[in-house]
This record gives structure tokens, sequence and C-alpha cells, in this order.
């Protein structure tokens, strides 16, 4: 099962979202703000994280730059209460997969993750140690 990271600062937004994720068949990982999403990201192995841009010690962009540091493969989906043609470049050219305005439309995410996790495959050697392979190149998508 593939793992993402979702990272709000807004308890209903994270949660809505990892209810429907968890429909569609993705264990959820939650952060209420970039500290926590940080901290998941050196505890777990995740696939995919979705990030609010703007949260609490430093926001998505912060987490962004982290991830593109230590994980540049990890596919990552930027949200936004606020969106702006601002902070879909910032998002961007931070390196994000996507970027989803709030509120979040169903098909949109869908598309995104499809696409997201699709470019990358897993391979399990054993149960500690895991691979990952990149499939496709990745292209970031703004919103339809």
């Amino acid at each position: 099962m593939r793992s993402i990271l979702i990272a709000d600062d807004h308890p209903g937004c994270r949660d809505s979202m990892a209810r429907l994720l968890r429909r569609l068949g993705y264990r959820t990982l939650p952060a209420g703000n970039a500290n926590e999403a940080l901290d998941v990201l050196q505890q777990s192995m995740i696939d995919l994280a979705i990030l609010d841009l703007d949260m609490p010690q430093g926001g998505g962009l912060r987490v962004l730059r982290t991830i593109s540091l230590i994980r540049p493969q990890l596919p990552v989906l930027m949200v936004s209460g606020h969106s702006s043609r601002q902070s879909l470049l910032r998002a961007y050219a931070a390196g994000a997969y996507g970027y989803l305005p709030k509120p979040i439309r169903v098909p949109l995410l869908k598309k995104l993750l499809s696409e997201a996790t699709s470019s990358h495959a897993l391979v399990t050697v054993s149960r500690r140690t895991v691979i990952r392979i990149q499939i496709t190149e990745r292209k970031p998508h703004a919103e339809d």
C-alpha cells in the first residue's frame, strides 16, 4: 500500500483529505505543521507528500525544499487556500509535482495522484529495504 504524507494545519482539511485517500487505497500519515511533516519524512518511507503552502513553522515550501535535498525523486503536491499565480510559480520553482487550490477538486486530485504515483515503482528487496526506481520523467502539472 502506498503511503502519503498529508501536512496541513487545518485539522478539518487534513482529516477529510485523509479519509478520501484511505478510500482510494492509500495509507496516510498526518502532520499539522512543517516540523511534524519533517519528522514524518525522517521516520517513514512515503511515496508522495501533500503539503499546505501556508503552515506554521516554515510552511509547505520549507518542507518541499528539504524534500528536494534529501529525497529529490519524491513527488510533492502543494495545496493552498490562497491560490495565486505567484504561489503557483513559487511551488513549481521549489520542485512541486503539482498544485491544488482549496477547496480541492477530487477529479484533479485523483489525476495528479495517479500520474505522480505511476511515475515511480517500488521494489521491495526485503522487509526493511525499499528501492525506488524512476520509470518516467517527472513533469509538473498546472491546475486543469
